[in-house]
Order: structure tokens, then sequence, then C-alpha cells
């Protein structure tokens, strides 16, 4: 029988090896910290441009309980643009924006139930697009649920390759050129993997890599060739609508979109509302949170973000105007809901938007303006700064002028560029 020679020493120095790279990404992971778990170093990185997108939900559940605003944002890009600065400059304190990027309602549901069980809550500000109330909207995406676990579980965060690969995206966007130069004198394992990457494949990101089409065949909807088209002999605007028609007539618009524009309009809207079914069990997922707000005492506001006119037009082109109606009606059941998405003047404009879907800071602000005033109490309303908006007045108080339509208990009071939708109690 053969002895081994190998020395004893061997095996140490391997297992050290192994325990080195093991704890590879966990001294990583707590010198870069891409999600400030820690914050023991400053190496002056963009983290809330790369860690954010990166995973939006990991990055506010670290971030919220250091800050615990008592007025919290929920949803998604769109509520995501109502910024907690905004908030401070109209002299509103206590706001957090606790909404995502691509934040679908089961996203929502789990923030909200981590509220429910972990903060002191006076206000929730919910942003709820009708396109999000689909079960197959973003395939049911959450990703919340993780996002709480590495929260909570420092070990598993520093020791997360995922976390990893984001601190070296931030390394890279910060010192990308530095490492270059680092990697062309100094040949390494790094410096030969950069130089694969480069040589061949275009490197993508986690997220990009989650979004190639080639690695899911059923990542989108098929397309079908022709839209469905209402007929002739039926009008347009306000079908099926009875006495609301009035507020959903719009003005024929005709010109030409810039690309991005037109492409969002043409194909995004066409994935939207092409096989649009509406999901009870997702609106029982915020009548839920609604019947907890009335519970506890909070005081909560739904928020329908604008979108430019044409991208609106497609809601009706799919025969879901009755719908889209309906879909407020159903929400001013339990709050108010402040709505700007319909034909108006700030929609009509495309200098208010970065897309056909988001807009402007100009319109973010003059939002936040609006909302920081239907949510405080009548004597903190004048105190609050600068002066309001030219561009959004909503009818907050009984000396903003406003137009009334009032049909059964459901009420809609219209400002300039915004309305709001209640129902009365009697």
């Amino acid at each position: 029988m053969k002895t081994s020679n190998i020395h004893p020493m061997r095996y140490v120095a391997v297992l050290l090896i192994v325990s080195i790279l093991g704890a590879g990404p966990i001294i990583f992971n707590l010198v870069v910290d891409p999600f400030n778990m820690n914050e023991l170093f400053d190496f002056d990185l963009d983290k809330r441009e790369i860690s954010v997108k990166a995973h939006y939900p990991l990055y506010k559940m670290i971030e919220y309980p250091r800050k615990r605003g008592a007025h919290v944002v929920l949803g998604d890009s769109r509520s995501r643009a109502l910024q907690d600065k905004y908030f401070k400059e109209t002299g509103f304190s206590g706001a957090y924006n606790f909404a995502y990027g691509g934040a679908t309602v089961p996203e929502i549901y789990s923030t909200y139930e981590y509220l429910r069980d972990n903060a002191d809550i006076k206000t929730l500000i919910v942003g709820v697009p009708l396109r999000t109330f689909d079960l197959k909207h973003r395939g049911g995406l959450n990703r919340v649920p993780e996002a709480i676990e590495l929260a909570d579980a420092p070990l598993r965060y520093y020791s997360s390759w995922f976390v990893a690969k984001t601190g070296w995206a931030n390394i890279d966007d910060r010192y990308g050129k530095t490492l270059d130069k680092l990697a062309r004198l100094v040949p390494s394992l790094v410096g030969k993997a950069e130089a694969e990457e480069r040589g061949g494949a275009v490197n993508l990101g986690p997220l990009q890599q989650l979004m190639d089409e080639s690695l899911c065949k059923e990542c989108r909807l098929p397309e079908i060739a022709a839209t469905r088209e209402l007929s002739s002999d039926l009008e347009r605007y306000g079908l099926g609508l009875g006495p609301w028609a009035t507020v959903w007539k719009e003005d024929k618009i005709d010109r030409r979109l810039p690309k991005k524009f037109a492409r969002q309009v043409s194909k995004n809207a066409s994935n939207d509302w092409r096989r649009f079914s509406f999901s009870d069990e997702l609106w029982d997922k915020i009548a839920e949170i609604a019947d907890w707000c009335d519970r506890e005492g909070i005081n909560l506001v739904f928020f329908v973000p604008p979108t430019i006119v044409e991208m609106q037009h497609r809601i009706t082109d799919f025969g879901l105007a009755d719908v889209n109606h309906t879909f407020r009606a159903r929400l001013a059941q339990f709050a108010p809901v402040v709505d700007f998405d319909f034909d108006s003047p700030l929609t009509r404009d495309l200098d208010n938007f970065k897309d056909a879907y988001h807009f402007d800071s100009g319109v973010a602000r003059a939002i936040v303006g609006e909302v920081a005033r239907l949510i405080s109490t009548p004597d903190h309303r004048g105190e609050l700064s600068p002066p309001r908006s030219e561009l959004v007045h909503c009818p907050i108080d009984n000396n903003d002028k406003a137009t009334v339509y009032t049909h059964g208990r459901l009420t809609l009071r219209a400002g300039v560029n915004c309305r709001i939708w209640s129902v009365s109690d009697v």
C-alpha cells in the first residue's frame, strides 16, 4: 500500500487558499458595501445610480430604518419621481419614498406588510397605474422578500455574490479607467478576463443578463398581427361611461413623436393592453392595504401618474376606456384619487416628459407640492413653500377653483391639470 508523500503543510496551504477565496466576497462587500449596510468606508461611489437600479428594494430596505419617515410613497418609477428632497423643499418633513423602478402590485403589497410590522406610519401615498393590475405585468415579479432577507441578515448580505457584483459595478463605474491602466501595466487574472470580454461578447451586467431575450423564449408576450378596433358606429371616447363620458372626451392630436416616444406608444402600449386582464387577486391586495389604513387611522391617498396623451389613447384603442374609468371609481371608495393621467395641457406638452411614461423633475416637484398640501392639516398648508406651481393646481381647499362633476356617490373635482376623485359617505 502506497503512503502519501504530501506534506501536511500543503493541506494547510490548500485550506488557507480556499478560506481566503470563500471570504473574498465578505471582505469585498464589507469594504465596498454597495447598498450602505455599514457605511464604514467612502470611495466616492455613485451608489444611488448603480446600486439602487441593481436592486431597488434592497437599497430601500437597508436605508429606511435610518430615516423612518412617517409619510411613505409606494409605487413604481413614476412614484419614485416624487423624491424626498422635493417634499423637504416645500417645507413638508418626514416623507420617505419607498417606491421602486418597475414595481409590481405584489412588491407594493410586500412593502406594505413590512411597514405594517416595522414602522409607525401616518400617511401612505400609493401610485397605482392601471397597467400594473394585470397578473402578467412583469411576470408578477417580487424582489421585496429577498431584499428583506438580505437586509435583516448581515452575514448573508456580506457573503452574497450578487452584492459583490453590484459592488464591482460601482468600482468599475468610478475607477474603471484607472483599473484599465493598471491592468495594462500589471498583467493579472482580472486583466486577462477583461481583455477576453472586450475582445468577445459584450459584458452585460446582472440585470441585463436576466433581461437577455435569448435566455427565455417566453419572456415576452407573442405579438398578434392586428390591433382590435372599435366599429365605426361606436363613439371613440366615453364608450360605456354613461354620464361620465364628458370628462373622458379627448380632442384628436396629430403630431410626429420623437423616436423613443413613438416606439413606446406603438410597441410598449400594445404589450400593456393587447391582452390586459384586470386581476381581482391584485385588487384584493390594494383593498387590504386600504382596510388597514382605515382601521389604523392612516391617511391614504392614491396617485395616478400622467402619461402623454397618445399613450392614454392606446387604452381606448384596445377597448378599455370603461375599465380605465371604473378603476378610478373603485379606488375612490377607499381614498381620494389624485389623477393626472387625462387629456390636459400638461399631458399634451412633450417638454413635460422624459419619455411617453415618465414626467420630468419640474412636473414631479409640482405634483409633490400639491400632494404635500393635500396630506397636510389646513393650518399647516399655509406654511408650505414655495408658492404653488402654475403648472398644477389640485382642487384641495374650497377656495381652489374647480369644476365639479357628481353622479350618485362619486364626485370628480377638476382643477388645473389635476383632478381628484372621491366618494361621499352618504
